[in-house]
């Protein structure tokens, strides 16, 4: 069966120029960001044809990408994590371009199979606080059986603060006290991230 996406002729025909003009309704903006978006460098985003769009189309518009989003991932099999790898194309499309730290825990059932994400904390451009009874209490709700601690570092630096080492053995610890395995905290920061498992730390 496919998708209302799929279905949808009158937009799969048009021009990359004509899409983003429909949303932004600017003439010398379409034709630049179409040719940027789709070639090289790349020097455009989807966030800037967001920002030119009147404030109350852009929320519509990231509703309709976000609920289009989460139907994805319902209508697949849960996604199992075997690496850090794995985590970071997980987590990727929650955290690799936001301007603020968030915090979120993924939950996992006996078969490494992704049962819920959970965003812990919002924070600023350097640091969000994280309450480790929240992460604990929504694992023992989701009946999981494995937790992975996620966040990103808006500055692109990929090395964990020392906030983050005590995060991390932090949740390490109350997690044994639950009988719950903490596998792994993975911190992303843009294109690159850092695994505190893959370096030995968990």
């Amino acid at each position: 069966m496919k998708t209302q996406f799929e279905v949808n002729e009158d937009f799969r025909v048009m021009e990359n120029e004509e899409l983003v003009y429909m949303l932004t309704k600017k003439n010398d903006f379409s034709q630049k960001a179409a040719e940027d978006l789709f070639g090289y460098p790349n020097t455009s985003s989807f966030s800037d044809v967001i920002s030119q769009m009147t404030p109350a189309k852009r929320r519509l518009a990231m509703a309709a990408v976000e609920l289009y989003k989460r139907l994805r991932e319902n209508a697949a099999e849960p996604q199992k994590i075997m690496c850090s790898q794995d985590i970071y194309k997980l987590m990727f499309p929650y955290l690799g371009d936001i301007a603020t730290e968030e915090c979120w825990a993924v939950f996992l059932n006996q078969a490494s199979r992704v049962i819920k994400r959970f965003r812990v904390s919002c924070g600023g451009y350097s640091a969000t606080q994280v309450d480790i009874r929240v992460i604990l209490r929504e694992a023992l709700l989701s009946r999981a059986v494995n937790i992975i601690l996620c966040h990103n570092h808006p500055s692109g630096n990929k090395q964990p603060s020392r906030d983050d080492d005590r995060l991390t053995q932090a949740v390490a610890t109350g997690a044994k006290m639950m009988n719950l395995r903490f596998l792994d905290h993975v911190i992303i920061a843009g294109n690159d991230y850092y695994s505190f498992a893959d370096e030995g730390k968990i």
